[in-house]
């Protein structure tokens, strides 16, 4: 069982990136913790074999992102996956965009893109857009915890970035290059930093945020650089994924953690819970470290969630 941290390249879906993990891991149970569009790249944490019982922990996380926003034109996948089906002049300041950011902090809910995996009535959004129809999806609630604006004019082809002061950014010196999609034209571009909770689809974002500017826009480049405790320096690339880049588990679910004796080991292995006076959950582990099981405290015992280390 383990958990991995892969940086998942341009063109590529989710689920490729998972097909190429189970040839190179030799196992069929492997699944991830949150999708990234085809044209997004970055952090895709996977899970093997037991630890995929760990994804209901996992998908909650908070994400970062690098995203190039595009104004003054937009496209059906609201991303640069094309093709351009409006334009409309952008003709705003820095001072406006800025402003425009802050009022993000106070949105809770959002409406996803036509193209995306929520299902109405049963049938994905995306099956639908793509044969032509339209349905009606009702806003979903989101989280906005952090905006930061990192440039802003030309398109910014030609960039990189690095962990600065412990969080990812644009940089002009040498650092961790960018892979953006091709562009689709030239545009007035803002690269933004956002923190944001489960569930916000950054494209989604970028047509809100070019909405309150009097303009379209468009997501043309998007970098998920951290997904709770697991950034962009973690990671691998997908084609040199093995057992060896495996990620200690309790590290990353980042629960309070309890080290077991042998004896309350087999105890948890059967469901057991313990007297222990905890409350919320815990990690469970042996002397080696290893994640034994979660567990919920009430405030006297320790409840069994899941059991990953096998008898």
């Amino acid at each position: 069982m383990a958990l991995f941290a892969v940086d998942k390249p341009l063109g590529r879906s989710s689920h490729d990136v998972v097909e190429l993990a189970r040839r190179r891991l030799s196992t069929r149970k492997v699944g991830h913790t949150g999708t990234l569009d085809p044209l997004a790249t970055g952090v895709l944490i996977l899970a093997s074999e037991a630890s995929t019982k760990l994804v209901p922990y996992l998908v909650g996380e908070r994400k970062t992102y690098l995203a190039w926003v595009s104004f003054g034109a937009t496209t059906e996948t609201l991303d640069a996956e094309g093709p351009i089906v409006h334009r409309l002049e952008a003709s705003f300041d820095q001072s406006a965009l800025e402003t425009a950011l802050s009022g993000f902090l106070n949105v809770t809910e959002q409406v996803p893109p036509a193209y995306s995996a929520v299902k109405v009535g049963g049938v994905r959004a995306y099956r639908a857009a793509r044969s032509g129809k339209v349905l009606q999806l009702e806003p979903r609630s989101v989280q906005y915890n952090k905006l930061e604006l990192l440039s802003f004019g030309p398109s910014f082809r030609n960039a990189a970035i690095a962990a600065v002061s412990g969080e990812w950014t644009v940089v002009t010196r040498a650092g961790r290059r960018v892979n953006l999609p091709e562009p689709l034209d030239d545009f007035l571009t803002a690269v933004i930093r956002l923190e944001v909770g489960s569930g916000t689809y950054v494209r989604a974002f970028a047509r809100d945020l070019a909405n309150r500017l009097g303009t379209v826009g468009f997501i043309s480049g998007l970098v998920r650089v951290q997904v709770g405790r697991v950034d962009l320096g973690s990671t691998v690339m997908p084609d040199t994924l093995d057992a060896e880049h495996a990620l200690n588990e309790a590290e990353i679910l980042g629960f309070p953690v309890l080290e077991l004796s042998a004896t309350e080991i087999r105890y948890v292995q059967q469901g057991v819970p313990l007297p222990v006076p905890a409350q919320g959950m815990v990690s469970l582990v042996d002397d080696r470290r290893r994640l034994v099981a979660v567990a919920e405290g009430d405030g006297f015992k320790l409840r069994i969630k899941r059991v990953l280390l096998p008898t």
